[in-house]
């Protein structure tokens, strides 16, 4: 792993849930942290003409005028708060897709005035600087940078931030080369911990596009998390899956701005999660900590043992091909099946056979409908 040198302090952005409550536990927990909350991202449930990386009906709803107190209170907190543009989005040349955008921005700038916007969209981006060439613009990780050139193409619209695509979690030559690149050109590294999508998900631009309509994604959800559950090998390889004990590690290679994800899942969940983060440290079911879709329910009946993962990331191949990537995730969840720090509540049965662990048959009372509903059954 590469050694960038000294930086500041670690911080943590964490998801708005329109809770005040929740943010004063937070900054009750910040004042005992080795690592601070210093961000909160969010949107309006709607996401206006624009949209945003979540199914509208999975996030709290706010009226405008609340959002606005709600960014007022995280000001008064010392808290940033940075605005979601982040579904894909591409111009028609309609008038009235004009108009909307026209008002919304407005409002956004003009009466709610974020820190930042988190933007996917390229020629979102260069809309925004000809509205306001000041406004802070993060690189949404739903744009997929990936490397040193995908983040160049950015550089024309001054980018402050970059969130990376999650593969990019398990490859820390393109972190490393990007956290390099992002220094001498102004271009923060946000590397998102608690994001559990698949490696090289074959549905994800598909599944973005699909909420760019505003849609509900459930089918997308069941498919990402059938696949884990076939093969559990699939928690450990997800590039968004960073332990708190293992945040050191990125911070050694420059690193200093950590990304819980999870807007979707319920308010009271977020405290002690971020909790783990800001003192690096789990003692519990590492599912509990991942932004998967609450309505699945995963951390009560499916259980991977935080503490069993120690040494994992030290010794993670991470600049080797993706075959031995892979093979390395899966004889680490063969050992931790055998030495009983990973397990299936729900009575579902696994197998371990020349190294391999797969569920066999489609599982128990949890798994199997998920099993099945991937499956067409």
């Amino acid at each position: 792993m590469n050694m960038i040198g000294q930086h500041k302090s670690a911080e943590l952005t964490i998801p708005c849930h329109w809770n005040k409550a929740v943010i004063d536990r937070i900054l009750i927990q910040n004042e005992s942290a080795s690592a601070n909350v210093a961000e909160v991202y969010g949107v309006l449930a709607d996401g206006g003409p624009v949209g945003h990386g979540r199914s509208p009906d999975s996030v709290a709803k706010v009226a405008r005028q609340d959002t606005i107190d709600f960014r007022n209170y995280l000001r008064e907190s010392n808290l940033r708060f940075t605005y979601l543009l982040n579904a894909p989005f591409r111009f028609t040349g309609e008038f009235e897709q004009k108009r909307l955008l026209d008002d919304y921005l407005g409002w956004i700038l003009s009466e709610l005035k974020p820190d930042a916007l988190t933007i996917s969209s390229h020629e979102l981006m260069r809309f925004v600087r000809t509205v306001d060439s000041g406004v802070p613009i993060h690189v949404s990780t739903i744009a997929g940078v990936k490397t040193v050139r995908d983040l160049e193409k950015y550089l024309d619209i001054r980018p402050d931030r970059v969130v990376p695509h999650h593969d990019v979690g398990k490859n820390w030559k393109d972190l490393s080369d990007l956290v390099s690149f992002g220094e001498q050109n102004g271009v923060r590294v946000e590397l998102m911990v608690t994001e559990s999508c698949l490696y090289k998900c074959p549905s994800r631009v598909a599944h973005y596009e699909h909420l760019s309509y505003g849609r509900k994604d459930e089918p997308f959800h069941l498919t990402c998390n059938a696949r884990k559950m076939v093969n559990p090998s699939e928690f450990l390889l997800a590039g968004g899956v960073v332990r708190p004990e293992d945040v050191s590690l990125f911070e050694e290679m420059g690193v200093n701005c950590f990304k819980i994800t999870g807007r979707s899942k319920p308010a009271d969940w977020l405290p002690e999660t971020v909790r783990a983060y800001q003192i690096r440290n789990y003692e519990g079911n590492l599912i509990r900590l991942l932004g998967i879709d609450p309505s699945l329910k995963a951390e009560e009946w499916f259980y991977i043992d935080n503490k069993g993962l120690d040494g994992f990331m030290r010794s993670f191949p991470s600049d080797e091909n993706d075959t031995v990537r892979r093979e390395y995730c899966e004889a680490w969840a063969v050992k931790l099946y055998q030495e009983g720090w990973l397990f299936a509540r729900d009575e579902s049965l696994y197998s371990v056979e020349g190294g391999v662990f797969r569920l066999i048959g489609q599982g128990g009372e949890c798994i199997a409908p998920i099993v099945r509903r991937e499956m067409g059954c």
